[in-house]
């Protein structure tokens, strides 16, 4: 973990838990913040993962963008946290979990499990911020 990001807290994973999906909006290079794209999400022991399916026609434009900006903000519910976005190598062990997880979650994979997606998969870590968490919109 670096000085940019924070362990999610219990309160943000039992949100991640309970809500069907998050919502990903990454910075722009003038720092402004593009709007919200809603992402199903899954969990991981203490860490959370998105992916664009691969499956339905390729990349949705909002997986490159988060990648490439690698930072901007996730709302789960009503709360908004800054984040972190990272690239999980395509042969990461991790995809396993990631699959598994998907599937119990969603109650099948929908093309979130195809091989092809395991490239389209993000980390997203909390970042630090002011308040120390979320902050309730």
């Amino acid at each position: 973990m670096s000085d940019m990001t924070r362990r999610w807290s219990a309160e943000e994973l039992e949100l991640v838990d309970r809500a069907a999906e998050l919502q990903i909006a990454s910075r722009r290079a003038d720092r402004s913040i593009r709007p919200f794209v809603t992402v199903w999400m899954v969990r991981v022991g203490a860490d959370v993962y998105v992916r664009s399916g691969a499956g339905y026609g390729g990349v949705s434009r909002w997986l490159p963008r988060a990648r490439d900006a690698g930072r901007g903000l996730v709302r789960i519910e009503d709360h908004v946290s800054p984040a972190v976005f990272s690239s999980v190598h395509p042969d990461d062990p991790v995809h396993d979990e990631i699959d598994g997880a998907y599937v119990r979650k969603y109650g099948g994979s929908f093309g979130m499990t195809n091989p092809a997606t395991r490239a389209h998969t993000l980390l997203i870590t909390p970042s630090p911020d002011a308040s120390g968490g979320l902050a309730a919109q």
